[in-house]
């Protein structure tokens, strides 16, 4: 088991995590889990054009991550990630309901000719829908080719490309990002447009932090509508979320996490087989702004250690 984890071949398979929406919302960062669960909460926020109804609800995912080293240094990896988004509508009208998705990992960490660089290659296959009659219908594929290149010990860069089959369409994200120890105390790491977080070290067991996090997503629902999906987050700005966190060591590898922000863009609206918006009564319409909170656990590795 050692060798799983040495910190010289995985610091650059941690990169991906925040493509499949990883609970700690870092694409490169300083440590990895093995495993993480969280539940984030959302207080009720009117709608945008109806003050009369409000839209609460929470989100619950767990995600797992198994790299398996060869003896050349490459890294297979496996993994998976499951989401449940709960909504609640209140007021004039009581409406609920639910969206899944669970995501697979499946790929590659592999070094190059030269060892100052690495690329990681991933197959991300997903189903995302309502899962009230699950078909191919509900499936996504995606995937990314992520390079890094190593300029010093405690500097790194990366780029690459996310592509996912949403079902408006064709997805790409271009990516471009940083892996900086600034001190003992300070790390900086991210992918933009994805994420970027500052962590800063209070004490062996303490660590707090600011993060930005945005996401695009969609989520097919049931062929009684007809070919209608969901769409996650504004068209171009996509879901973005800006917080503070605290990270708590229980042990060596367990970790308690808190997290508060803001959300801009979140909202989750309703589109039939034509990418047309319809604006009907559905829980699914624009919706406003606000704050949400969430809690956590993980088996986590710091890479310094």
């Amino acid at each position: 088991m050692k060798s799983l984890f040495k910190i010289s071949v995985l610091v650059n398979v941690l990169r991906l995590l925040v493509l499949l929406i990883s609970p700690v919302g870092a694409a490169a960062q300083p440590f990895v889990d093995l495993f993480n669960a969280k539940m984030q909460f959302f207080p009720a926020h009117s709608y945008a054009t109806d003050n009369t109804n409000k839209l609460s609800g929470y989100q619950a995912e767990a995600s797992f991550l198994l790299p398996m080293e060869q003896k050349n240094k490459d890294v297979i990896l496996v993994g998976g990630d499951y989401t449940q988004l709960h909504f609640k509508e209140s007021g004039s009208i009581n409406l609920q309901s639910d969206l899944y998705s669970t995501s697979l990992i499946l790929g590659a960490d592999l070094g190059l000719k030269n060892p100052k660089w690495r690329t990681t290659l991933l197959v991300l296959p997903k189903i995302n829908s309502d899962y009230k009659d699950i078909s191919t219908d509900d499936m996504q594929m995606g995937g990314v080719a992520m390079f890094s290149y190593k300029k010093k010990d405690n500097l790194k860069y990366h780029f690459g490309l996310y592509y996912n089959r949403e079902f408006f369409g064709d997805y790409f994200l271009p990516l471009l990002g940083i892996d900086w120890k600034i001190n003992q105390r300070m790390n900086l790491f991210g992918d933009l447009p994805n994420s970027m977080n500052f962590e800063y070290k209070i004490s062996k067991s303490l660590y707090t932090g600011a993060a930005l996090f945005t996401c695009i997503s969609s989520y097919r629902l049931s062929s009684a509508s007809g070919g209608m999906y969901v769409r996650e987050g504004d068209k171009t700005m996509g879901h973005d979320e800006i917080k503070i966190y605290v990270n708590a060591y229980l042990t060596k590898h367990l970790v308690w996490y808190a997290e508060a922000g803001e959300t801009f863009y979140r909202t989750y609206t309703l589109f039939n087989s034509n990418n047309e918006l319809q604006e009907t009564t559905s829980i699914y319409r624009k919706s406003n702004d606000g704050m949400f909170v969430n809690t956590g656990i993980a088996y986590r590795f710091r890479l310094e250690e």
